[in-house]
């Protein structure tokens, strides 16, 4: 039913017929089923926001719902309004419930009049990589399968998201921004609730094993910078694993291998910007040299790490008026 969703802004898909909710979780091309003869409302609202994609769905009526919510993507669902009757897996479920659904995972739902959810679908390596920043662990080992937590949302978190969503459904039809709050609460709920500490077994890692596995990885990535680099490639370069690779990282750059690659790459362009031979070029050509072909937030990430943006470095570099702001050049 959706083709893409608009970055940082809520699309809202009202429910007027039960085919519209075979996207209850974005693409997820579920089997729907009415279960009444009643008239179906309510809506369905998605943003996206750095690879993550953010969804909330108010049902107003009874349906059924099967199958996978994503065939390469991890998915967790918050109950925020759940109404008596609502079951998953003919077991019922109720307000404060949230769920983790694998890929290709089946799911099986049946919702009451007057429920409301909201959802996080992301990569299992995005996954991860913001689990490590928050020092746990978060893998599909960590995760356990597709289940609910035993564990339901406090009563703090359930209130600030369910007022969230509420405005958000009842005011998205205009193209509402997406609210980062949001989405660092349901990111963080997540985390703390399927994350665990790291595991030590015997002493930890020394300092100089650490050392020689960042010595390692920055080699690697420097050699391949203007190519597309995993996570895994970086990890099998420094031979060690993904996990030992984000503590090596944060222990001895206080950083993650991903916003190392894009803060050499932000100063590969910069240097680039600068050079006299490299004027006649524009500053999209050489953005896409370095892997970065959102220019958009190639810029935001430009001004967050050195204070202006690109247009403005290559400006002062060649004599000439700043670029056009706005353009995000």
């Amino acid at each position: 039913m959706h083709s893409t969703v608009p970055h940082r802004h809520w699309v809202n898909v009202p429910i007027a017929s039960i085919e519209d909710l075979s996207d209850a979780v974005y693409d997820a091309g579920l089997e729907a089923t009415q279960m009444s003869a009643d008239a179906l409302s309510g809506s369905l609202v998605f943003a996206e926001d750095h690879g993550i994609i953010y969804g909330s769905g108010y049902i107003g009526g009874t349906v059924a719902l099967t199958g996978p919510l994503s065939m390469d993507k991890i998915t967790f669902g918050l109950g925020l309004d759940i109404r008596p009757g609502t079951w998953h897996w003919m077991t019922e479920r109720r307000t404060g419930d949230i769920g983790v659904f694998l890929p290709g995972d089946e799911h099986d739902s049946r919702y009451t009049p007057g429920s409301l959810y909201a959802t996080l679908t992301l990569d299992a390596e995005l996954l991860e990589e913001q689990a490590a920043r928050e020092e746990v662990v978060l893998d599909s080992k960590t995760l356990g399968g597709t289940r609910f937590h035993t564990r339901r949302l406090t009563d703090l978190v359930i209130g600030q998201l369910r007022q969230q969503f509420e405005g958000i459904h009842r005011g998205v039809a205009g193209g509402r921004p997406f609210d980062v709050d949001v989405g660092e609460v349901m990111l963080r709920t997540v985390i703390d609730h399927f994350g665990r500490a790291p595991f030590c077994y015997g002493p930890p890692a020394s300092y100089n094993v650490h050392a020689r596995i960042v010595d390692r990885a920055r080699s690697y990535i420097r050699d391949h910078l203007d190519e597309s680099i995993s996570v895994d490639a970086v990890a099998a370069a420094a031979f060690t694993s993904r996990r030992t690779l984000f503590r090596a990282f944060a222990e001895m750059l206080d950083d993650t291998p991903h916003t190392y690659v894009r803060r050499l790459r932000l100063h590969r362009i910069r240097h680039d910007l600068a050079s006299e031979a490299e004027k006649p070029r524009t500053i999209a050509l050489i953005a896409n040299e370095w892997g970065m072909g959102d220019l958009g937030r190639m810029a935001g990430w430009y001004r967050e790490l050195f204070g202006e943006l690109p247009s403005k470095t290559a400006a002062r570099a060649h004599g000439s008026a700043d670029g056009p702001e706005s353009k995000g050049q």
